[in-house]
């Protein structure tokens, strides 16, 4: 039998006991009969009055719910993802495997740079489309900016992956308070700063994924660390938290926590303490930026990841206990 939609309305405001978004509408069949219905979210700014299809009983823990579903809509448009710090390392890695999977990718980074074009093409290669934004994820202004530059050119943000990083390594006497805050701007603000301008396109769009690149020093802490450690800690806790918050809008929030991995970043670490630092974990090697990406396209995938710090380490927290 087919309904057509006679009114709708969409709600952004999670609705109890569902604890979620949806539209809600009536429909009407050709004999007169109405009924009120529910829209998934995913047709979210894709619905009219007058548009037809079916009427389908789901299934819930609160019993059975009306649910139309709308005829000759399509919602399998090519998604967009924006990688902060995506011009080089681990970012450049996701973005390029993102870009596999079928996204659009917009690669925010500080600057466009030699390694900036070099993932560009990469990710041209690869048979998608990428933006370069530039952004200085520690300045929310900058933030606005670039995300409209991303909106107005793709549409929409679905996957944002924070992954813009820093160090400034030094034993606390010897951390200044420009060392502490520099890192703690780039690594902790920045992932708040994306986090909150990106979340209300993404309820607008349907739902999203949020991926927290945090580290294992976030979990153990490290010598001479103690302002890097701090700022993956906490996006530990924001993950956490944004986990729970973002949930009835159908945006999941999920962290990595890589070990040492094989990027620019890693190979300054001084060589001795590289070597130590092989010598105790069970695989003994450095973690392959695009082992980090596979393990974010699961992520992405895999809608029942929500709310958990996922591990990329060779064993390292094995190995290394906190007492």
């Amino acid at each position: 039998m087919v309904w057509k939609l006679i009114t709708y309305t969409e709600l952004y405001t999670p609705v109890l006991p569902y604890k979620s978004t949806y539209a809600i509408g009536v429909v009407e069949n050709e004999e007169g009969v109405r009924r009120i219905v529910r829209v998934d979210r995913k047709f979210f700014g894709k619905l009219k009055i007058g548009m037809v299809g079916d009427v389908v009983e789901s299934w819930s823990v609160f019993g059975t719910i009306p649910v139309f579903m709308p005829a000759g809509v399509e919602v399998s448009e090519r998604r967009v993802a924006l990688v902060t710090g995506g011009a080089r390392g681990i970012g450049a890695a996701i973005s390029l495997e993102l870009a596999r999977l079928g996204y659009l990718i917009a690669v925010a980074d500080i600057s466009r740079d030699a390694e900036a074009e070099k993932t560009i093409k990469a990710i041209s290669d690869a048979g998608s489309k990428a933006l370069f934004v530039e952004m200085d994820v520690s300045k929310y202004e900058s933030v606005e900016e670039g995300v409209k530059k991303v909106v107005g050119e793709f549409g929409r943000v679905d996957v944002l992956v924070n992954n813009a990083g820093i160090t400034k390594d030094a034993y606390l006497q010897r951390i200044s308070p420009d060392m502490w805050d520099a890192v703690i701007r780039v690594n902790l603000t920045g992932a708040y700063n994306c986090s909150r301008v990106v979340t209300p396109y993404m309820i607008r769009g349907g739902g999203g994924v949020i991926v927290n690149v945090s580290s294992i020093v976030g979990l153990l802490g490290n010598l001479g660390q103690a302002n890097y450690a701090a700022s993956k800690s906490g996006l530990i806790g924001l993950t956490y938290t944004l986990a729970k918050e973002l949930a009835p809008y159908g945006i999941r929030v999920v962290a990595v926590a890589p070990g040492f991995v094989k990027t620019r970043m890693a190979l300054a670490v001084p060589t001795p303490i590289l070597r130590d630092y092989l010598r105790r974990i069970p695989i003994p090697r450095l973690v392959e930026p695009e082992e980090v990406a596979r393990l974010v396209r699961h992520i992405v995938e895999n809608e029942a990841l929500n709310g958990v710090v996922i591990p990329i380490d060779l064993g390292t927290t094995i190995s290394s206990p906190k007492a």
